[in-house]
């Protein structure tokens, strides 16, 4: 049976869909505030998931219902749904956590797939996969590579070498090469950075470039670092082999996949923090209002 687990308290699913009902009106005011300059507008029509790069199936930009619905598929006995609470009290579905085989004692692969929290609309954000493949099950290094470019197209020039193949697109799932500064590598989807562990972001073993918890620091105070930074723009895609030689030939033991919808994340963050500085304001505005009240006389 699926687990169905929140990072915070277990949740019932039912109880989770209303209390997202009952907010949803609420956060989505926040969506509507212009994008501070330097920050990527959506494409038209919006972010669809079709159009952006895929691993097995799940696509960057995927609603949170086709998500699940492809995950379920994927891995029927062992997926765990995580729910998250905003501080608004919107609860929505902020990752998914599947694996084939717990013991993986013939090969095996985990994925885990976060969704974007509202306001923004949920969808699939980023994913990690990882494949390890059963000895003498291994594809040949040349072959894997041959697929993958197949796959993906042409990958970006890296100084890695083999071992490390990158891929990126603009937000119509269209190839490009990304500009930044001199001696930076576009290598976005495994970029570092802190990663954010509020809301529906996924835990610390994902390497986002923005902090999904930004408050407490206002809005205006943190555009400037997220908009200068190239890799909080465009949708990445990263490959690591694990490469081991057998009879003189390169073979593939493990693929580890991670894809990054960096733009989305861009504007997700912006929203929330949206969210978060209307919040604050509104209890500054209240502690005002009683501070008043308290220092008006009797009368």
């Amino acid at each position: 049976m699926t687990a169905l687990r929140s990072r915070r308290a277990i949740r019932m699913l039912s109880v989770a869909a209303a209390t997202y009902a009952a907010s949803a009106g609420t956060l989505l005011l926040a969506q509507q505030q212009p994008l501070p300059a330097g920050v990527p507008a959506a494409p038209p029509g919006g972010v669809i998931g079709s159009k952006l790069p895929d691993t097995n199936g799940v696509h960057l930009g995927m609603t949170q219902d086709e998500a699940i619905a492809v995950m379920r598929r994927l891995y029927p006995d062992h997926l765990t749904i995580y729910y998250d609470k905003a501080p608004t009290g919107a609860v929505w579905t902020g990752r998914l956590s599947g694996t084939t085989d717990v013991s993986c004692p013939n090969g095996c692969e985990t994925m885990e797939v976060a969704l974007s929290m509202p306001p923004s609309p949920v969808q699939v954000v980023a994913i990690q996969r990882t494949i390890n493949l059963a000895a003498g099950k291994q594809p040949t290094l040349d072959n894997t590579i041959a697929s993958l470019r197949q796959k993906y197209g042409k990958e970006l020039p890296l100084k890695e070498g083999a071992a490390v193949m990158s891929w990126a697109y603009d937000e119509q799932g269209q190839p490009i090469i990304p500009q930044g500064p001199p001696g930076w590598q576009p290598d976005c989807a495994d970029a570092g950075g802190t990663p954010g562990t509020f809301a529906g972001y996924p835990d610390p073993r994902q390497p986002l470039e923005i902090d999904a918890a930004l408050a407490p620091i206002p809005l205006a105070q943190q555009v400037p670092n997220l908009t200068k930074n190239p890799c909080n723009q465009n949708v990445y895609v990263h490959v690591q082999l694990g490469i081991s030689t057998i009879q003189n030939t390169q073979v593939v033991g493990q693929i580890f996949i991670k894809l990054g919808e960096q733009s989305m994340m861009l504007r997700d963050a912006v929203a929330d923090q949206q969210v978060f500085d209307g919040l604050a304001a509104a209890k500054r505005q209240q502690q005002q209002n009683a501070n008043t009240q308290q220092k008006a006389p009797s009368l």
